[in-house]
């Protein structure tokens, strides 16, 4: 006997209406069921069913159904059967990861249902239809499953600015000098220029030298078209060695212009993650369950997930290397197994495996020295044009906790160079890095870097030792010293003492040495005053000819309100000196900081020092919306100086003007649409940004992605209510400006008495205005939110007469009370006067 399936179990009601115009035509027989006309026309066409997951050796649900959706499947009836035209994974978020290949095979599925209703989709996985139920089931084995691994890599997306934007950052020096009534000045103009649309920008950088004197200088350092986006970067034009290192290693070209390009997957929209351990730790569930993970039996995280592979998230976790215990409940039963976290403090990277590249090349303008056959000295060092091109490649490994390899190829003026630079983490603790360089003129360069953290916050001790020659044809500065350091913590044996800072530099080329040894230690800490002392000696010898040797003890008092002071001894060569030093910051203020420092000669026992016996400084550095700088000057009897040094930003959008105050390279401009000297809030990823009037340009870093929320300030008595665009997602590329223009309505909570003309008291009436409403009391009292653009109250009275009050709000912020409120009968009340101000209700 044929059953017939009900279409209510089998379709959506949108499914139903689609089909209407079918239901005449025969009905669909499979095995020992009849379809229903209305679904057998659909059959026809092809209906979409969800298609569940289910791992063939789970017990739990074995003889039950799966509840984990992964695809949805057309089914359709043609050829006398049922097939799987397609499957589609993008309705739904991939908790379980099938295997590629698995996956493949499944979108390109065109596979009818053999008598028993199944479709071997390959040796690992088979599709299971339930005809009554009309419930698909995908049924997979393990090697069907790939691990979900957490991505150690982001790609930054596009840029939200659509508009032709620019940036120009400046930074402006000015100095005075002037000792024994000699003086003499100088100053310096260094702009740089990102122009750009959408992710594509020109940079152009210069400075400009003795502005206003008769000896102006200037000079053009880059202009370069620049395209960094989806992991490749692409720069051409006018470059310094430094933009042309994102991989290559240019150590034998100095400071070098190159006229020429660079191409590479070393990109700033790739963001990488350090935080996760360098071995992936892997845990298998057979279906939905929770992860435990233990250390020496203290909990460190619990973490849920679906059925099959999946990473551990690492982030959170400590660094080091160590072994954790993962407890694995399903259903409330436990399985334990154990792994190694492999978390170090010197990788930058948790990618590894990855193989980064580039290319570059050019004409290249090369300062190189010229010898003379009969001399063993350098004689001059001229500019040459010639050729240049190479190659640097990069790549991160997971050995021990960590091992960086990066090397670079290139050419020029007959000249073949190699770099090497390798980057090897023991342990958490340990990291060694080594450097070398090799040329066809007999240049070399070598160095080593060794560094460790001593274990339970003891501290730590590094070494480096370097060394380059010149050959005959290569210009760069030669050096050979090493460098030693040792920082201990005392708080470890005694929390009474403090730490212990040593290090010692040598220069064996110059016969340079310098030993420095800095003693610190908390002395008293309360909430009114923490006072330290420090303690030091520093000595240097010059080729053996002379040598300083400095002594200096100081007490430091840091105060409540960012204060801070200072005053101790010193002694350089045995004269013996008086200092002290008072600082302090201040918030929400155009002037944030200020400090004064004065020395006194107490004892003098040579001419080493100067023949000031007192000098005093002082500085004072402020920050506005538009600009920030520094002023400071210093006097003794016989010298004076000042400095004065100013920085900040001209953006420009679609012709709007914003200042900043910093020389980041992208941001964020805001028209709030609000009368000048009132002030609202950004809080952009998490950082507060006052804004003042109308126009705002808040200065960004570039390649990233920014969260900006607009709100009230808490510091000031304007409240705002912010419509559209309350909260946006930006994403900056260099010269980017994003243009944010939300809906503001600057709002003051009114209090008062409202009366009719005549005097009388308007009570129990309602009172509108432009956002809202309110009824009075029985005195006629209200309280009633207004925007100020608005400031307008009106009462709509039974008869229909309408009675206003247009109310005085320039000056009025947060809360006002205006007391005696009069309203005034408007002439007309019928028409279409009449249906305006009924439409309040």
């Amino acid at each position: 006997m044929k059953t017939h399936l009900l279409p209510s179990v089998l379709f959506t009601g949108c499914t139903l209406a689609a089909t209407f115009s079918y239901a005449g035509e025969k009905r669909i027989v499979v095995g020992d069921y009849t379809f229903p006309e209305v679904l057998s026309s659909a059959l026809a066409q092809g209906i979409s069913i969800p298609v569940y997951l289910k791992y063939t050796e789970d017990a739990s649900i074995k003889q039950g159904k799966s509840e984990q959706k992964v695809a949805d499947a057309k089914i359709v009836y043609k050829n006398d059967q049922l097939y799987v035209e397609a499957i589609d994974f993008n309705g739904y978020q991939q908790t379980t990861t099938l295997s590629p290949a698995l996956k493949d095979r499944l979108q390109t599925l065109d596979q009818s249902f053999n008598h028993s209703m199944q479709i071997k989709v390959n040796d690992d996985s088979t599709l299971n239809m339930n005809l009554e139920s009309m419930y698909l089931e995908l049924a997979v084995d393990r090697n069907a499953l790939a691990t979900s691994l957490i991505p150690r890599s982001d790609v930054l997306a596009q840029a939200t600015s659509n508009e032709i934007s620019s940036i120009l950052n400046y930074r402006f020096g000015y100095s005075y000098n002037d000792y024994d009534s000699l003086s003499n000045s100088s100053n310096y103009l260094s702009l740089d220029s990102m122009s750009s649309y959408k992710e594509h920008h020109v940079n152009l950088n210069g400075s400009i030298y003795g502005i206003g004197t008769s000896n102006v200088q200037s000079n053009l350092y880059r202009a370069m078209y620049e395209r960094d986006f989806a992991g490749r970067r692409l720069a051409a034009g006018m470059m310094d060695t430094w933009s042309m290192q994102s991989i290559a290693s240019l150590s034998a070209l100095s400071t070098s212009k190159i006229y020429g390009f660079s191409y590479g997957t070393k990109s700033n929209t790739v963001i990488e993650d350090n935080k996760q351990s360098l071995t992936p730790i892997v845990v298998f569930l057979p279906s939905a369950g929770t992860v435990q993970i233990y250390r020496d039996g203290r909990l460190l995280s619990i973490q849920n997930f679906s059925m099959g592979s999946h990473e551990i998230d690492t982030s959170n976790f400590p660094y080091g290397i160590y072994n954790v215990e993962l407890k694995t409940i399903i259903d409330g039963q436990e399985t334990t197994t154990t792994a190694q976290v492999n978390k170090s403090y010197g990788r930058s990277s948790s990618v590894t495996g990855k193989l980064d590249w580039q290319l570059f090349g050019g004409m290249l303008e090369y300062y190189k020295q010229d010898q003379n056959n009969n001399s063993l000295y350098l004689n001059t060092v001229s500019k040459q044009d010639t050729c240049l091109m190479g190659a640097a490649l990069a790549k991160n490994y997971n050995v021990l906790s960590g091992l960086a390899l990066r090397s670079t190829f290139y050419a020029f003026d007959e000249n073949a160079v190699a770099e090497a630079q390798t980057t090897l983490s023991f342990n958490p603790n340990t990291n060694i890095t080594a450097q070398a360089m090799l040329a066809t003129d007999s240049s070399y360069l070598g160095s080593i870097a060794l560094s460790y953290n001593l274990p339970k916050g003891y501290g730590s001790v590094w070494g480096s030792y370097n060394k380059s020659e010149q050959g005959n044809k290569l210009y760069f500065t030669e050096n050979h010293g090493f460098d030693a350091g040792l920082s201990f913590n005392f708080k470890q044996l005694y929390e009474r003492l403090g730490f212990l800072n040593v290090s010692y530099s040598k220069s064996l080329l110059r016969e340079y040495s310098n030993t420095n040894i800095e003693y610190f230690q908390n002395l008293f800490n309360t909430r009114y005053a923490n006072i330290s002392l420090r303690t030091g000696i520093q000595k240097s010898t010059y080729e053996s000819q002379r040598s300083d040797q400095d002594k200096y003890i100081f007490v430091d008092v840091s105060l409540p309100i960012s204060r801070w002071f200072s005053a101790g001894i010193s002694s350089r060569n045995s004269n013996l000196l008086a200092n002290a030093s008072y600082k302090q910051n201040f918030s929400n203020s155009i002037i944030n900081g200020i400090g004064v420092d004065v020395k006194q000669v107490i004892k003098r026992e040579n001419d080493y020092l100067n023949q000031d016996d007192f000098s005093a400084s002082a500085y004072l550095s402020y920050q506005t919306t538009i600009n920030s700088g520094t002023l400071s000057a210093s006097a003794s009897a016989h010298s004076k100086n000042f400095n004065y040094t100013t920085q900040g930003s001209i953006a420009s959008s679609n012709f709007s003007i914003g200042l900043g105050n910093n020389n980041f390279g992208s941001g964020v401009l805001i028209n709030t649409g609000l009368p000048r000297g009132t002030k609202m809030s950004a809080l952009i990823n998490g950082q507060d940004y006052t804004l003042s009037g109308n126009r705002n340009f808040i200065p960004l870093a570039p390649y990233k992605k920014y969260t900006v929320e607009l709100r009230s300030d808490k510091n000031s008595m304007d409240s705002v209510s912010i419509g559209q665009g309350r909260k946006n997602t930006v994403v900056l590329y260099p010269g980017n400006v994003a243009k944010i223009e939300p809906d503001v309505k600057q709002m003051v909570t009114i209090f008062g008495r409202i009366r009719y003309p005549d005097g009388e008291i308007a009570s129990h009436v309602q009172l509108n205005n432009h956002i809202g409403k309110t009824k009075t009391d029985f005195n006629g009292e209200f309280s009633l939110d207004v925007d100020k653009k608005y400031p307008v109250i009106t009462i709509v009275k039974e008869n229909g007469d309408i009675c206003e009050s247009t109310l005085s709000l320039k000056e009025q912020q947060g809360v006002a009370w205006l007391g005696e409120i009069s309203c005034i009968y408007k002439a007309a009340t019928h028409g279409k006067d009449n249906l305006e101000a009924r439409r309040y209700d």
